[in-house]
Parts: structure tokens; C-alpha cells; sequence
């Protein structure tokens, strides 16, 4: 994937290089904006092609390049253009004048999938009077806001009004283009504040970015997060992408316009070195980027790898190669990401066209290591708290309201509309934690309450700095039934949290469900957030992951992930409650819940759910695997005191196995032993066990 995204982007920067290009055969698509909805996908809203998700849909008019204009009214939706989409790129080619809003939409945060916009050589981007630009999260598109603009040449983008740069937007500005905002109007960074400063960035690789006087040390008006001096020190105001740095960025006012321009690279890249890495040690599973720089006459430590470097790619000497010693413990792609394999260890080395990295990296690669750190079992026959059996005492629940124990070790909550009755867990429980498992066995009311939480941990309306929404914040949260009819795993990151969550979902409700295992996972190392439904994956989606980003890991998210930078002291956490206090209480029960410091696998779900509540996963490593045919399967068994419950195959021994885990969710209990059937394979496999 990472040499395709690498060579797309380099593709792009040469078409925009490019002057009166003919058009594309098949890509001569333009917006009409015909349909009035404004959506990208929509053919009717386009003129002579169909655009799809593997097109770079090409902006023209029937003369080649040339002038496209949405006029008032003319796209629909206040003539918003919500797109480009779901990882198409966008390059325009001449002129394309519109009369509101440009807002692309990408809801997978995992690098090189973003959906972008290119603005060529000799380009212009006007808007007439709307919002202008939306790049990244917020009222128009919740959960899409995974997006970049790039600007090459001396391509110019006129702002007459507001642009939003919110979470998940990227803007680099390369060459000699030019990005201004027109007096009067202003650049938004306001959407949840600073925890969204860590997904975003605007880039200065050359070029000018122009913006009404006066906004070197004070906003030039209400909407403006901040000012050119608190971006930097945030680190979304970048030279040639690096984060936090003044010495390489001009800052001037002429009366008219704040003018922010980079230092001349002064002549081509000398030598191309790593950064430190952020995790020196990974567990199986996770990703993080390499980062490789390269030093110029005039700048050192510019940005030269990853799908968006810190200076046109086109102006590089060659693509940048990564290599892993040991592909089998870590791997690397072409843009620097590392993912995590197998324990063991790897050296990552570097090369940019001709130049060779003066360093190289050493990686360790641990097992997943998902500590139980919180239990309630409910076991309490009366009173009003739940013991942690795990945490101790310190962390035990209390019961409010009519929330009671039945005797048979289960809390009952009896749905109140108002809410009254709950399970109030300590506060900070989640602290410091930038993964989490959160694992329960509950049973749901044949008509739950929509919008009623099994679980919430954040800042509930009556915490929040600002109670502008009367909303909770910086959360997470499983809702069995919401109000289109869904179940989700929740992360609204931000004031108030739904501004920028991300769900996790299914299209039906738990309603009636009984004894039935949830498992939530968040993991930001791993870049996913989901949730299991006795033992079998339900729902999942990519999850932001501050790791590829060492500007967001060490500037906004204060060398924290994101889930533990938003979750912060998570003050308010519940069971049958909502941070919202209008929402109304869970009609149902719960058997067993348990939070763990980690992500548990697929393995390690499928293994809980075989044992049922009540019963822990043991912790033998010194176990022994049996394995008897039946028909056309191999029966694998081993005992349920073993640690080791993730079933793995290789199709050899020795340094060149590559263990690869076994689909078990056919996995049960028998005789003290967990039983799973796999098709006999074709060929000669190994099979053993790992944590």
C-alpha cells in the first residue's frame, strides 16, 4: 500500500507541474451539481463520467483546463460539494469557483488513506462568499475528517470567508503557491480545542499563507482558535513538517495582511537521517512511522518520507526506501509505517534515492499485553457497593438509586427515564490508559431506552469547561439501542463529545438479548476501535493513531495517545448512565464487567466467551496442545488453566516460519478443556499457541 500511495502523490505533484494538459480519457468528469444534494458520490451530480473510489476525478471544462464555475444556489445544500470521498483524490486543473463550501470526506484516520485535493500549477481555488474550505471535523460531516489539501506551483487559493482546518485536516502548501483569507474573514481551529491540535496540521514546504492583519499575537476575529504564534507553539503550524519551529518560518505584517512564509531551502537535500523513534518497543499488533529527514543548505530536519512530506515530492532526489531486517517480527512500508508482528527484534534502515540513512533503528516487539485491571462480579447479596476484586478496595462501586443486587450476582437497573437509577465507578478510573478493554456480560430489556448506556467514562454536561451544549465530552461509551436503531462502541474526543465521535456500529439493537458478552475494545496503537458480541467481532473501525505522527505524539497529546489525552482524569464513570443527563437509564442487568489495560484479541474474546462470566482465562504457560481428526477437520484442545489461547500455523519451522493466528470462533468448553475444529489443510502446516 505505502509504495502506492508514494508514487500516487509523486504522480500528482508532476500533473500539476503539467500546463495545459488535455484531458484524461474516462476522467473528464466535472460537477454540475445537478442532483441538489450535494453529495460527491452521486452521478447526478456530475457531467459526461461517473466518477468512482479509484478515480482521480479530474476537474474540466469541454476545452481542456479551464474555468468551472459553481454558481449560487447551482450545487445544491447552499452549493457544498461534500467530497472529494472515501479516498479519491481531486486535481484541478485551472479554475474551479464555487459560491459556499468545499468539504472532503474520509473517515478512515490510517495514513495514506485520506481523501485529497490538489490544486496544480497555474490553479485557482475561489470561493465567492460561503464558508469557503472545510478541511477536517465538523457540523457538516460527522466522523469523515480525514482530508488534505495540496498546493503546487504557484497555485493560489482565494478565501473570501471562513475556512475550518479542524480534526483530521492536513494543508501543505509547496513551491510558490499561495493561500489567502480575504479581510473580514478568518481560519477556525476552534472545534474541540486543543485535544484536535494533534490531527491536524498546516504545512508551510514554500509558498505564503495570507491572512488579515493582525493576527501575529491576536485573533482577527471571534471564530479564530488562537493566533500564527500559538499555532506553532501548538504544532499545527509547521515549516517543511516540522512541528513547534520558529526559527524556520517568517512572520511579517504589511498593514493588510499577516504573511507567514518558510526559509528557502537554500539547494537540494545533503544527507537524510532518522528520527528517534516515539516507541522503541511495540506490542504485536501496533503501528508507529519511522521518520526520515533530510538536511538542506539552509534547513535542517525537513520532512522527506511519509505520503506527505514536508517539501514538494516532486523536488526529492528519488523515493524513499525503507528496509526491515527482519520482515517476520516488523515490517515498514514506503512511507515509514511500522507495524508490529511477532516478538522478537528488527533494524530498520533508510535510503533516499542515492542518499543512505546516517542511521538506522533497532525495534523490540513484545506480546499483547492485556492486563486485568478492574473487576465487579456483583456477587454482594445487599447493600450498595460493588467490590473491585482486581483494583481493591479503592476502586469499588457504589449503587444509586433503585440499582440493586438480585442475589444471584447480578445488578439490576430498572431503565428509569430520568436516570436515577445506576452503577457510579471512581473517579480516574481510566487514567493514563491509552488503550482500553472494557468486558461485560449483560442481559437488555425487551424495549430499552434509546440512547441508554451500558457504560459511559468522561466528563458528563456538568464537567465540562465550557456548557455551551449541555453535553458530555471526552468519553467512551456503549449504547445497546440508539435512537436510529443501532448498537455502538463509542469516542467523542472534544467539547461536547459528539462533535467528533467516532462509532463503532451495528444496524440493529441488543433488545431482549440475554447474558450476552460485550467486549469494547479501543486501541489507537493498533488503529482500531470495536466491539464483540459473544466472541465474534460485531463492528470495528480505524482509530486514530498518534504514533504516526511524531509532531501530535509530542506537542499536542503531551507524549500520551489520544484516547488518554481526551479521556484526562475521567472524572464521571458509570454503569446504566449517561454523561448527558438527559438520556435516560438501561432497562436491564448486568452479570460480570471488567476493564482491562490493553486490547485483548480475537483469541482471547472467543477464549473469555467459551468460559462464560464468573471465570478467568488462566495462567499456565506450560501447557501441552492435542490435536485428533474428525471427517475433514483437525480438533485442537488444551486445557483452560493455559495462558496461551491464540492457535497459530506456520507452513515451516525455523527462522523462516511465519505464524499467522487460526479462526477459532468455533471455540468451546469440554472437560475442562478449550475445543476447536480447523479445516485439515492441503498442504503441511505447523500449528502451536501464543498468548
Amino acid at each position: 500500500m505505502g509504495g502506492k500511495v508514494f508514487s500516487l502523490v509523486a504522480t500528482a505533484s508532476a500533473l500539476c507541474l503539467a500546463q495545459n494538459a488535455p484531458g484524461q480519457p474516462g476522467n473528464d468528469d466535472y460537477w454540475t451539481g445537478f442532483a441538489g444534494n450535494g453529495w460527491w458520490s452521486d452521478p447526478g451530480n456530475w457531467s459526461r463520467g461517473v466518477p468512482t473510489l479509484a478515480d482521480n476525478v479530474y476537474l474540466a471544462a469541454a476545452n481542456g483546463w479551464s474555468t468551472i464555475t459553481i454558481t449560487n444556489g447551482y450545487a445544491g445544500y447552499g452549493n457544498t460539494i461534500y467530497g472529494p470521498e472515501s479516498g479519491v483524490t481531486l486535481n484541478i486543473h485551472g479554475s474551479l469557483n464555487y459560491g459556499w463550501v468545499i468539504a472532503p470526506v474520509q473517515n478512515n484516520p490510517n495514513p495514506g488513506n485520506r481523501s485529497i485535493i490538489n490544486l496544480c500549477r497555474g490553479s485557482l481555488l475561489q470561493c465567492n462568499g460561503g464558508a469557503a474550505l472545510g478541511l477536517g471535523d465538523q457540523w457538516w460531516w460527522l466522523g469523515g475528517p480525514y482530508v488534505t489539501l495540496n498546493m503546487y506551483g504557484d497555485a493560489l487559493a482565494n478565501m473570501t470567508n471562513g475556512v475550518g482546518l479542524w480534526l483530521g485536516g492536513h494543508m501543505n502548501i509547496y513551491d510558490a503557491a499561495t493561500f489567502s483569507i480575504a479581510s473580514g474573514g478568518y481560519l477556525n481551529m476552534d472545534v474541540g480545542g486543543l485535544v484536535n491540535d494533534g490531527t491536524r496540521s498546516l504545512n508551510l514546504g514554500g509558498g505564503a499563507l495570507l491572512l488579515p492583519t493582525g493576527w501575529t499575537n491576536s485573533g482577527a476575529a471571534g471564530e479564530n482558535s488562537g493566533t500564527v504564534t500559538s499555532w506553532i507553539a501548538r504544532g499545527v503550524l509547521r515549516a517543511y513538517g516540522k512541528g513547534a519551529d520558529t526559527n524556520d518560518l517568517s512572520i511579517t505584517d504589511n498593514g493588510t495582511n499577516t504573511i507567514v512564509t518558510s526559509l528557502p531551502l537554500g539547494g537540494t537535500v545533503q544527507r537524510v537521517y532518522f528520527q528517534a523513534l516515539l516507541l522503541n518497543t511495540m506490542e504485536m499488533g501496533s503501528f508507529q512511522r519511522a521518520t526520515l529527514v533530510g538536511d538542506y543548505p539552509f534547513v535542517s530536519g525537513a520532512l522527506v518520507s511519509s505520503e506527505e512530506p514536508g517539501v514538494d515530492p516532486a523536488t526529492l532526489p528519488g523515493p524513499v526506501t525503507f528496509t526491515s531486517s527482519n520482515p517476520s517480527v516488523a515490517t515498514v512500508d514506503s512511507n515509514g509505517i511500522v507495524r508490529a508482528i511477532a516478538p522478537g527484534t528488527a533494524t530498520l534502515s533508510a535510503a533516499l534515492g542515492s542518499l543512505t540513512s546516517t542511521n538506522a533503528l533497532t525495534i523490540s516487539v513484545t506480546p499483547d499485553n492485556a492486563t486485568l485491571v478492574h473487576r465487579y462480579s456483583f456477587n454482594e447479596p445487599s447493600g450498595a457497593t460493588a467490590a473491585d476484586s482486581v483494583g481493591g478496595s479503592a476502586w469499588n462501586a457504589t449503587l444509586v438509586g433503585t440499582a440493586a443486587f438480585n442475589g444471584t450476582g447480578r445488578v439490576v437497573l430498572d431503565g428509569n427515564i430520568n436516570d436515577a437509577d445506576y452503577v457510579q465507578l471512581p473517579a480516574g478510573i481510566l487514567t493514563n490508559l491509552n488503550e482500553v478493554t472494557i468486558e461485560a456480560w449483560a442481559s437488555f430489556g425487551v424495549t430499552t431506552n434509546a440512547w441508554a448506556d451500558l457504560f459511559a467514562f468522561g466528563y458528563s454536561d456538568t464537567d465540562q469547561l465550557s456548557t455551551t451544549y449541555g453535553e458530555g465530552g471526552n468519553y467512551i461509551a456503549f449504547q445497546s439501542h440508539t435512537l436510529s436503531g443501532m448498537a455502538q462502541a463509542t469516542f467523542g474526543m472534544g467539547l461536547p463529545g459528539y462533535a467528533a465521535e467516532q462509532d463503532a456500529f451495528i444496524s440493529n439493537t441488543l433488545d431482549g438479548q440475554n447474558n450476552l458478552q460485550i467486549v469494547a475494545v479501543y486501541s489507537p496503537e493498533t488503529g482500531t476501535q470495536s466491539f464483540y458480541t459473544n466472541g465474534v467481532l460485531a463492528a470495528s473501525i480505524p482509530m486514530f493513531n498518534a504514533l504516526t505522527d511524531p509532531v501530535a505524539y509530542q506537542v499536542a497529546f503531551t507524549n500520551s495517545g489520544v484516547l488518554a489525552y481526551a479521556i484526562g482524569t475521567d472524572p464521571d464513570n458509570y454503569l446504566g448512565h449517561s454523561l448527558y443527563a438527559t438520556d435516560p437509564g438501561l432497562l436491564g442487568s448486568i452479570d460480570e464487567f471488567r476493564i482491562y489495560s490493553a486490547p485483548l484479541t480475537a483469541s482471547q474474546i472467543a477464549a473469555d466467551y467459551a468460559l462464560g462470566p464468573n471465570q478467568l482465562r488462566g495462567n499456565s504457560t506450560s501447557v501441552s496442545l492435542t490435536v485428533t481428526r474428525s471427517g475433514g477437520n483437525l480438533v485442537f484442545a488444551w486445557p483452560t488453566t493455559s495462558a496461551l489461547v491464540t492457535l497459530v500455523s506456520s507452513p515451516v519451522l525455523g527462522p523462516g516460519a511465519v505464524w499467522t493466528p487460526v479462526e477459532t470462533s468455533s471455540l468451546v468448553v469440554v472437560d475442562g478443556n478449550y475445543q476447536t475444529a480447523v479445516p485439515a489443510p492441503d498442504s503441511t502446516r505447523f500449528f502451536q499457541l501464543q498468548l
